[in-house]
């Protein structure tokens, strides 16, 4: 899976909310990880702290975006990027988000399903192709699908892409040049945007961002139920 979101900066749970530790707890635990002195430095960075599973989670927050580190209880070591339980699941904080951001982030919905869940994607990314080759009949019966767009700089052609699907007027015509998009067209490649057009794009795909900041997406494509909880996408359709 690609990272998005880490090479910038870098709730509720089953149960309530995470405790979050105190300010000055997370800080002393910061200063013994190697990072820290690279965080430091940064101005207007926020963090918040839980401990779950035997390790302390945090939430880094600065203005270039967001990341997960995961420190273990004796702060011998720092881990970035995911870990997952012997069950599968990711081991995540469940922090508080912010809804109005991610809702203002969804670019168009699809699906007749009866469950919500919100897709980061990018058009070019192959994982993403991947899932839609897999998962396209389950995704639309069984869901409700929130798509938030999210072109990474690093794939040439994704924000063209991207374009092309939003020029559609319609969600459900949106979700058919995506579709199409992943699973291999070229159609996107005889669009040519007006100027004003392009500005109303990138405002469009600078809300998606935020919305995927806001989620803590740390590639694509990554999946958040209702209640913004991560499901790794090849669980999509499981029975439970």
């Amino acid at each position: 899976m690609k990272k998005i979101l880490l090479a910038s900066v870098l709730s509720l749970s089953l149960f309530g909310f995470d405790k979050i530790l105190p300010q000055n707890q997370t800080q002393e635990i910061l200063k013994a990880t190697p990072i820290y002195n690279q965080l430091k430095h940064l101005k207007n960075v926020k963090y918040k702290a839980t401990k779950k599973d035997g390790f302390y989670i945090i939430e880094v927050d600065t203005p270039k975006g967001k990341a997960l580190l995961y420190v273990t209880a004796d702060k011998k070591y720092t881990i970035l990027g995911k870990i997952i339980n012997k069950n599968g699941k990711i081991l995540v904080p469940n922090f508080p988000k912010n809804v109005k951001i991610i809702k203002n982030g969804v670019l168009f919905t699809f699906g007749k399903g009866e469950k919500d869940i919100y897709i980061v994607t990018d058009p070019e990314c192959p994982f993403c192709r991947l899932m839609e080759k897999q998962k396209k009949n389950i995704l639309a019966k069984n869901y409700r699908v929130h798509v938030i767009l999210m072109p990474l700089p690093f794939h040439k052609y994704a924000k063209a892409m991207s374009y092309y699907i939003l020029a559609a007027k319609t969600d459900k015509e949106k979700a058919k040049r995506l579709q199409e998009v992943l699973a291999g067209s070229n159609a996107w490649k005889n669009f040519h945007p007006t100027k004003e057009q392009i500005k109303k794009f990138n405002e469009e795909l600078a809300k998606s961002k935020k919305a995927a900041i806001e989620l803590g997406a740390q590639g694509t494509p990554s999946i958040y139920d209702k209640n913004f909880n991560p499901i790794p996408w090849p669980k999509l359709g499981e029975k439970k």
